[in-house]
Parts: C-alpha cells; structure tokens; sequence
C-alpha cells in the first residue's frame, strides 16, 4: 500500500489479484449497461475498460470505483450552499453532442492540469457518445449567454453514470464540477427508476478525484463483486497530503 493512502481505504475490502480487462466501445441494452457498472466498469471515447490498480504521479495506487446509492444520499449544507450560489445560472438538459463551443471550453479547462493534461475532448469521446455505450446526455450551464461548464452522462435501466465534466477555470469560484455532478445526483434521485448513481473512480491516494468522495449514500466496488457503504471524506485540498 501507498505510504500516502487516504484513511477512508486503509481497511477497506479489497481483491489483491491485478485484474485489467479492455473491450471495443459497443452499443449496450440498457439493463447491460447497469451490469457493466455494477461490475467495475468504466469508458472513454472507443473502449470499455476496467482495472484495480494503477499509476498516479509516478507511483502504484490502488483504484476504487464508487457510486452513490441514491435512497441514501442527501445533500449537505454546503452542497445546498453550493447550488444556491449558482442559482443566477441558467442549466439545460440536452441530448449528448460535442459542438465547438464544448472543444473551445475543454481546451481552457485543461490548462488546469500540470500533471497529465488531456490533449483533446475525443480522449474522452467519440462521435457515437450520444449512443455508446448507452444513451448519453449533458447538463449545459450558461452565465448569461456565456457557456461555463458541460457535464456528460450515460444511463441505464437503474442507474445513472457520470462521464466528464468541463468548466471555465475563470469561475472556479462557483465549484462547477461539483454543482454540475450535484445536479446529476439530483436529477439522477428523482427519477422513478434509478437507483445508483455510478461517478466514477478515485485513486487510494490524494488526486484531483478526491471531490468524488465528499458525497452522501457512497459505496465502494472491492474488485470480488460486493458494494460496501464507505465514510463520506470533508472537502480538503488534496494537494496538501501529498
């Protein structure tokens, strides 16, 4: 294990056997799709991957899939704090589609990565995103008439998963990443069908993931096939446990 492994994984249930599997990006039914994220599956652009172990700034790290159990999630003080601080903004709700206005913001928003910067949209997408691997939709967010922010989903029969999200790194002040993942997770709740909420993954150690676990009703994948609760992590800057 990591010297710098967060506390929330140090006894956690975990599979030791290296497993990392890759397949073609395809069109999945939608009850296939809740079992490919229901079993540690994620994607970008043309593949279907999943794997428990890989490498952060150079070192070995553990990596732990989560989702949130949407029966259990409730929004926080700050995260009602957050969504009424941005309700000057206008959010949309769209069929997935890459336009030029997404490319010009994701090229300002890599700009904030110093470590791995992703060099185009289509490392992420691909011109079948509204399709594959299961019907994919965003969350368009505009300032007045000024785009500042996308997130990106796919959904199933049960669940809902959140793919990317960009934003204009001038308003990092409004923390558009987690208001736009927090209206996810609320769209995500009220709808009759859904039942998990799947984000993603974070690493055992600090990263810029982190935010992912400073939600309510989290659960984790432990690689044998089993969902277990985990402890809620308080916003912090990861870069000071590095």
């Amino acid at each position: 294990m990591h010297p710098k492994y967060l506390p929330v994984f140090k006894d956690i249930s975990f599979n030791p056997e290296h497993i990392e599997d890759y397949v073609p990006m395809q069109p999945l039914h939608p009850g296939i799709f809740d079992y490919f994220c229901e079993d540690g599956w994620c994607y970008w652009s043309d593949l279907l991957f999943r794997r428990n172990y890989w490498e952060w700034r150079g070192s070995p790290c553990r990596v732990i899939i989560l989702r949130n159990n949407l029966r259990e999630f409730q929004f926080s003080k700050s995260q009602r704090r957050c969504i009424r601080n941005n309700s000057d903004l206008v959010v949309l709700r769209r069929p997935l589609r890459i336009t030029e206005a997404h490319e010009e913001l994701f090229m300002r928003h890599a700009q904030r990565f110093s470590h791995n910067r992703p060099a185009s949209m289509y490392g992420f997408f691909s011109s079948w995103s509204h399709l594959m691997p299961s019907v994919g939709g965003m969350l368009e967010v505009y300032k007045q008439d000024k785009l500042i922010a996308v997130s990106y989903f796919h959904v199933g029969l049960r669940s809902v998963a959140g793919n990317y999200c960009i934003f204009e790194p001038e308003e990092y002040k409004r923390s558009l990443g987690t208001f736009t993942m927090l209206l996810e997770l609320k769209m995500a709740k009220q709808h009759p069908s859904w039942e998990y909420y799947y984000p993603g993954f974070v690493y055992d150690v600090p990263s810029e993931f982190d935010y992912k676990l400073n939600f309510n009703g989290l659960e984790y994948f432990d690689w044998w096939g089993n969902w277990y609760p985990i402890e809620r992590l308080p916003v912090r800057d990861w870069r000071m446990d590095l």
